[in-house]
């Protein structure tokens, strides 16, 4: 009669173990629910610029962007400071773009893109 409680301890203990490691941590959001907006940023894989290409907003970097690349990044509501940096290389001069700026409203999707102009790279709306 020993034997069954001895399998059901272990089973217990098993599933326990299985079930802490298994599930998924799941951070809270970083913002309050219903004070979020969304960007949509992305590359064109013909771009002329092939150099690494890091997106900053609110002053830190948050992705790089490689060319044919999107990302999508949850932002606060709210006036965003976008800042483009161009990483440097043998081929690429390390290059810090002006500043932009766009305001997201609560729930909104932004679709931006990355495009290079007269010696410059920046964020523009993306016409789809």
């Amino acid at each position: 009669m020993k034997l069954p409680y001895v399998v059901l301890a272990l089973l217990t203990t098993s599933s326990t173990n299985a079930v802490a490691t298994s599930e998924p941590f799941v951070a809270p959001p970083p913002y309050p629910t219903g004070t979020i907006g969304e960007v949509q940023i992305s590359r064109d894989e013909d771009a002329r610029n092939t150099c690494d290409i890091a997106l900053y907003i609110q002053s830190e970097e948050v992705t790089q962007i490689a060319p044919g690349q999107s990302v999508n990044i949850q932002v606060p509501a709210g006036k965003i400071e976008f800042r483009l940096v161009q990483y440097g290389s043998e081929r690429c001069k390390h290059k810090v773009f002006a500043n932009q700026s766009a305001t997201i409203a609560p729930g909104e999707v932004r679709h931006l893109r990355v495009v290079q102009g007269q010696g410059e790279v920046l964020l523009a709306p993306s016409v789809d």
